[in-house]
């Protein structure tokens, strides 16, 4: 079996009924859709976990009475990926995952995310033996699920000012030259095939997936995700922690990306352009996020970061005057609607 230290794990371009035919006395954690379609068709599974809730309680109750099964498949979005690294990490078996959409980073980082009291937490570790990435099967979700996947990789352009902002401070974690340059080199490459993104053409699929083959091989040499989650993922994070609210990480990622990038002056009108033209679903409203909500994030990320121990950030940088919400609030709100 893989581990965190193993490298990257391997990778394939195949169909997930042919994974599933193969996978010999497997569990399977699923997101609906794909699943129903996908069951009459595969070789019937030891336990079909739902993974839609990924509480550390609920995923921890999981754990008993676990089948005899040597692999644990996961077949869906972000929840399934984690859900299913968790088990095969707490279990010992087999990982195979099979990502449905591109919202998302989880199929391809050896980080088990869940929640703890509504707060993301990073609990262990384990590599997948092999992702698959079945084209058809991402193509043939809504195409925003897979625009979403903007997100992760936009979060490049706010993580690495705050990143350089941290080092020059003696914050945290040393600059990394490599990493630097693939955050650069990423976000040059999603301006490049914007269009084929929001047309969700194959090979933007493809393009996305070795975007996160990528981020998830950089994160596991470095031990950590400085170059690509920064203030961003924090403000999104408070958000989820205050509202209970779990919007597609992506589109959620992205807004933040435009919110933080206009308070690091850090060319956000590139971020807005970039949104628009991938067709990211990232306006407040599409997200069901209001002025109050998204104020009450703000001004609480500081004190959550504090309490929580994140990384040094703009965020750090000293009390949001009444100006700077009002031009971060405008600046999402002038994100265009999907």
């Amino acid at each position: 079996m893989n581990d965190a230290n193993s490298g990257e794990p391997a990778f394939e371009e195949r169909s997930a009924l042919e994974v599933l035919a193969g996978a010999g006395r497997y569990t399977v954690c699923v997101n609906e859709p794909p699943w129903s379609a996908i069951a009459p068709h595969v070789p019937a599974p030891l336990r079909v976990i739902d993974a839609s809730n990924m509480d550390i309680d609920h995923l921890e109750g999981l754990l008993v009475d676990d089948p005899d099964s040597d692999t644990v498949v996961g077949l869906g979005g972000g929840s399934a990926m984690d859900t299913t690294k968790f088990l095969a990490w707490k279990n010992g078996k087999r990982l195979v995952l099979v990502p449905s959409i591109t919202s998302v980073d989880a199929a391809f980082t050896d980080a088990v995310g869940v929640r703890v009291q509504r707060k993301v937490r990073y609990v262990g570790r384990i590599a997948p033996d092999l992702v698959v990435l079945d084209v058809d099967l991402v193509r043939s979700a809504p195409a925003r699920f897979n625009r979403a996947g903007v997100g992760d990789i936009l979060s490049c352009h706010t993580a690495l000012w705050d990143w350089q902002y941290a080092v020059t401070r003696g914050k945290g974690v040393g600059w990394d030259v490599e990493a630097a340059s693939l955050g650069v080199a990423l976000l040059e490459e999603l301006d490049e095939r914007a269009d084929t993104i929001n047309h969700v053409t194959p090979d933007a699929v493809r393009w996305l997936a070795s975007c996160y083959r990528r981020i998830g091989a950089m994160c596991n040499r470095l031990r950590h995700s400085r170059f690509e989650e920064g203030s961003e993922h924090f403000l999104g994070y408070v958000y989820e922690h205050q509202t209970g609210a779990r919007p597609l990480h992506g589109e959620l990622i992205a807004l933040c990306v435009m919110a933080i990038s206009t308070l690091q002056d850090n060319e956000s009108q590139r971020v807005h352009d970039l949104i628009a033209r991938c067709g990211v679903r990232a306006h407040p409203q599409d997200i069901g996020m209001d002025r109050l909500q998204f104020v009450a994030a703000l001004t609480s990320t500081a004190a959550y970061v504090a309490r929580e121990g994140l990384d040094f950030s703009v965020i750090d940088r000293g009390e949001l005057d009444a100006a700077s919400i009002a031009r971060a609030w405008d600046a999402v709100a002038g994100l265009p609607r999907r």
